[in-house]
């Protein structure tokens, strides 16, 4: 891939890395051209930004009583399989 042109993954990566206002002005410019042509990169900022938002107002003293545990572990052991 040349200068402007990035891969979806690096995409992604560049609008993480923006929502941390830490993009520098070659990956703001290879951001700008590969979002001007890929429509779903552009939804994935967009679900970026909507998650972001959103997760400000969660509430960081929430705790999961021993049978939300249990069942949480189970079901990340099984996606481990």
């Amino acid at each position: 891939m040349g200068l402007f042109n990035i891969s979806c993954k690096k995409a992604t990566y560049l609008v993480s890395k923006k929502e941390e206002g830490k993009l520098n002005w070659i990956e703001s410019i290879q951001l700008r051209s590969h979002m001007t042509i890929c429509s779903l990169c552009r939804l994935f900022e967009q679900q970026s930004k909507f998650i972001s938002k959103h997760a400000k107002h969660v509430d960081t003293d929430a705790t999961l009583s021993e049978p939300q545990k249990i069942k949480l572990i189970k079901t990340l052991e099984e996606i481990e399989q």
